[in-house]
């Protein structure tokens, strides 16, 4: 009796584990037809049948994110991932859901995870890519889209994304190069051509990259960041009349782009119609608050038309945007300087010296400052370093004249 209650025990479980197996296949095909909601009654009858499956769990997360569950979908991901850290899908789709939701400090961890579990899955490495790109960490940005490009060669959407990731990363011939490869993969990317464009002026090329931005023209009239971006050429080469004319062309049919009104300002400010500069910066902010270089230039335009409070106000502004802004707390320093803020001055020098500690001007003044809070050793100290290292830049102007000559 004991022997056939064993045999039926071990034929009950054999069916229920073929039920499953039958129900995902058949979940598989409403899947394939574009059925969801369909495949995922499937999927959750099978799950019922085999609680400890990953894999149906993953699937039950995915089709309910499809369906625009993601509340629901998370718990599912999280489940299957308990049943089977090792599982790299559940990893990379709640990575992406909180990707979606903003949420960089839940999506990167489980990205990394997918990608360690398996490291040439295209989608895993170019997710995560894009997902350190959107956090600012460039260089872990650029190293995934490699990783991804080494996958998918021949994506000029990614090589794209590369270039923008190790130009902002400060590898600007490298990032050239991304956006060459770009362009010549698919010649109708034109964000890849108009990042081209944009660089090679941005790199003293004015005329190759006026010439691309002008293929972008005509490919498509309308396109306003390249005519921004020919603006800036016009404004880099010291064209500046022609520039606000490109600039000033831009805002006219459309007064929503703050960089329009950016490049505007900066092209008035070197003509110097400081007013109308400031106005152009300040309507830059307006439509652009996380825009850190018109705080900055607004803050020098307000500082040359002797405004010290609109300067600090500004430069403050900058450094809460990008806090590793050595030239804007310099320019703070300096303003308070101006104000009498001895202190506050000192700070912000200090902080300044600390992030470019080899440039001369933050320790001149703060020479000065410290001079008349009474410090004159001190202040000797600081006016003896910046002219060591003033020396030093010269000797080393002179040594690389001397090698191409």
């Amino acid at each position: 009796m004991r022997y056939w209650c064993l045999l039926l025990l071990c034929g009950f479980i054999a069916t229920a584990a073929e039920s499953a197996n039958d129900l995902q296949k058949q979940a598989v095909a409403r899947k394939t037809a574009g059925d969801a909601q369909g495949a995922l009654a499937l999927y959750e009858r099978a799950a019922k049948l085999d609680p400890r499956s990953a894999a149906i769990e993953d699937e039950i997360g995915f089709l309910l994110a499809v369906l625009k569950r993601p509340s629901d979908a998370k718990p599912h991901f999280e489940r299957a991932i308990q049943l089977q850290p090792d599982y790299a899908p559940p990893h990379y789709h709640l990575g992406v859901l909180y990707w979606l939701d903003k949420d960089p400090n839940n999506s990167i961890p489980h990205l990394q995870a997918a990608a360690k579990l398996v490291p040439r899955e295209f989608d895993y490495r170019y997710r995560l890519g894009v997902a350190f790109r959107d956090v600012g960490h460039y260089s872990e940005a650029a190293l995934e889209l490699k990783a991804a490009l080494d996958v998918q060669p021949q994506n000029a959407a990614v090589w794209n994304d590369y270039g923008y990731a190790l130009q902002k990363s400060g590898d600007r011939p490298a990032a050239l190069q991304a956006y060459e490869r770009a362009v010549n993969q698919d010649p109708s990317n034109l964000e890849a051509r108009n990042n081209l464009g944009f660089l090679l002026v941005d790199t003293g090329q004015a005329a190759r990259g006026i010439e691309e931005l002008r293929k972008v023209l005509k490919m498509d009239p309308d396109n306003l960041n390249a005519t921004v971006n020919i603006g800036f050429a016009h404004l880099q080469t010291g064209d500046y009349q022609q520039a606000i004319k490109q600039f000033k062309d831009v805002i006219r049919r459309d007064a929503t782009v703050a960089l329009a009104h950016y490049d505007l300002g900066l092209a008035l400010k070197q003509t110097d119609d400081l007013e109308g500069a400031r106005k152009e910066l300040a309507e830059a902010i307006r439509l652009d608050p996380q825009l850190v270089e018109a705080h900055y230039t607004l803050g020098i335009a307000a500082w040359q038309a002797g405004d010290l409070d609109a300067t600090a106000a500004q430069m403050r502004a900058a450094i809460a945007l990008r806090p590793a802004y050595a030239e804007a707390h310099y320019m703070l320093g300096t303003a308070l300087k101006q104000k009498g803020d001895l202190d506050g001055a000192a700070v912000a020098l200090k902080e300044a010296i600390r992030l470019a500690p080899n440039d001369p001007g933050p320790f001149n003044t703060l020479g000065q400052v410290l001079r008349a809070k009474g410090d004159a050793e001190e202040s000797k100290a600081m006016f003896a370093e910046a002219a060591r290292i003033k020396r030093k830049r010269e000797a080393e102007q002179s040594e690389l004249l001397k090698r191409k000559d």
